[in-house]
């Protein structure tokens, strides 16, 4: 029964994450998982220093557990399912070597969560780093997600000729488009380590190093299920050894109940059949109630450890770079300082971005930004008709806007590089930017006797179809920077712009350019038109 509550687990899990793109219905939350998650919910409220609605779903889950005891960590967690049944394939029949320091590894959770919690105290989110679901989610976007989209490519390339011999016209031009990402192969190295860590013990990331696991525990000793054992019991210690998590003592008939899953698996593998896990209010019933093996001393380390990365945090190494990059954030998103402590870094909204745009951050914004997501316009622009970003983002530090409130928030202003600009530097004919620009942004005009390209910044929102389209090999001739962005975390961005005297209309499509042999050089001032435009 439990394999198959896992399985549906990760099947919902994993069909949530195909359903989280533009066409996702408002009344569909996609990333409930995320959304119910308490250590990011915590983290972002405490690092937000604010009520974050979304967060508040994840009170269901520490409910839950309250009453109930550990079961997420057994039953739905999707990352437990994916280490349980990759374990069941690659070490099944493998001989494991056994932990001798097993208590004091098992400490190691506690200390995490206690530095992660710390961190966010002070407005540095961490928790991102180690967190189950976040780290799932990065994994299917990063690595999974184009994996999967490339063997379906291939398959109906390999598919193709068949296909046009039978006729069937749709399928013989059926493609995917192709999404890319930075950091994928960091992403499958850290995967694949949790994944491996196994070899060494069942579970050793649930065990010893997974935050969440080790805030769960902190409740699940007073759930109404417990593991019982009955004098039936012979002490053969074959529950102990198939115990996943180590939650059984060397007196097996003792529970050590912070570390017990409920997965029952100790009941499976009883020749007795002495253990059950019955509903009781007792904190003692067949087992014992163990506290956190958590020392003062290691408590207060683990404090001052938080406390102290949140501090530096913004003082790292890489912080003189962040003046370096242009640094583009997605429609919607919050003030960056704001942004930066509320983000839990899940790669949700890279995921759902229709275009392929948003990519995760390196060291761009210092280590403060790592993995954040950013605009990269030179390999794809961001679509106008397209606010799935925002209605995905489990903490709203993207927020979920509506098509016209999204395209009134600016993300930048498009300028131009005389020195690249084919028309600017070379005199040659070339319209693209002009042409491919959804408001009309950006018009010629009579510069020395040429026409020339020229940005207006108030009907830019920065888009960066012009970014991406420029025909200039390497750099593009016309980027995106942030100046004029608008950034707001409450209000309207339709009355802002107004406010600020922009306007963001389709572009009509009624420019009329008749070039002639000489180019964009201009013979007669006359017959350039009214006001200098073509």
């Amino acid at each position: 029964m439990r394999t198959l509550i896992q399985a549906f687990s990760l099947l919902l899990f994993s069909a949530l994450f195909y359903l989280a793109t533009y066409k996702l219905p408002d009344w569909l939350p996609a990333d409930i998982y995320l959304r119910t998650n308490p250590l990011l919910g915590l983290n972002a409220i405490f690092a937000g220093r604010e009520i974050i609605g979304r967060a508040l779903w994840s009170l269901i889950t520490l409910g839950a557990t309250l009453f109930i005891g550990r079961f997420f960590c057994a039953y739905a967690c999707p990352t437990g399912a994916s280490i349980d049944f990759l374990d069941r394939l690659f070490f099944r029949k493998e001989k494991r070597p056994g932990l001798k320091s097993d208590t004091n590894l098992k400490k190691v959770k506690y200390f995490l969560l206690v530095i992660f919690i710390g961190a966010a105290v002070t407005g540095l989110s961490l928790a991102f780093l180690m967190d189950p679901l976040a780290l799932l989610t990065r994994f299917y976007t990063f690595f999974l997600y184009p994996l999967v989209i490339t063997l379906v490519n291939l398959s109906a390339d390999l598919l193709r000729p068949l296909f046009q011999v039978l006729g069937w016209i749709t399928l013989s031009h059926f493609h995917y488009p192709q999404p890319v990402f930075y950091m994928s192969a960091i992403t499958l190295l850290i995967f694949g380590g949790i994944i491996a860590l196994n070899r060494l013990a069942p579970r050793f990331w649930c065990r010893y190093l997974c935050p969440l696991g080790a805030l769960l525990s902190l409740v699940s000793p007073l759930g109404l299920f417990k593991r019982k054992v009955s004098p039936a019991c012979t002490e053969c210690m074959k529950c102990r050894k198939a115990c996943p998590m180590g939650a059984i003592p060397e007196d097996p008939t003792k529970t050590v109940l912070a570390e017990c899953i409920q997965c029952k698996t100790c009941s499976n593998v009883c020749p007795e059949d002495a253990i059950r896990f019955p509903p009781s209010l007792s904190l003692s019933m067949g087992g014992e109630y163990s506290s956190v093996n958590l020392s003062r001393r290691g408590f207060f380390y683990s404090l001052a450890g938080g406390l102290t990365f949140g501090f530096l945090g913004s003082r790292t190494p890489f912080t003189p770079l962040q003046s370096k990059y242009q640094l583009i954030r997605p429609p919607g998103a919050i003030p960056e300082n704001e942004f930066l402590r509320t983000c839990i870094r899940c790669g949700e909204c890279m995921k759902s971005c229709l275009t392929n745009t948003l990519q995760p951050c390196l060291w761009e914004s210092g280590f403060t930004g790592l993995w954040t997501p950013k605009m990269d316009l030179r390999l794809a622009p961001c679509d106008q008709n397209c606010n799935a970003c925002g209605k995905v983002c489990p903490t709203q530090a993207i927020r979920s806007l509506p098509l016209e409130e999204r395209t009134h928030a600016k993300v930048g202003t498009a300028i131009l590089k005389k020195e690249l600009c084919l028309v600017w530097a070379q005199d040659k004919l070339c319209l693209i930017c002009d042409e491919i620009c959804p408001y009309n942004a950006i018009v010629f005009r009579p510069v020395e006797g040429y026409r020339r390209p020229v940005v207006i910044a108030s009907k830019c929102n920065g888009c960066g179809y012009c970014e991406q389209r420029c025909p200039v090999k390497g750099e593009s001739a016309i980027v995106v920077v942030t100046d004029g962005e608008i950034r707001l975390k409450e209000g309207s961005y339709v009355r802002e712009a107004k406010r600020l005297q922009l306007e963001f209309k389709p572009d009509p499509g009624d420019d009329k350019f008749i070039l002639d042999e000489s180019g964009f050089k201009i013979e007669d001032k006359k017959k350039a038109g009214p006001k200098g435009f073509l």
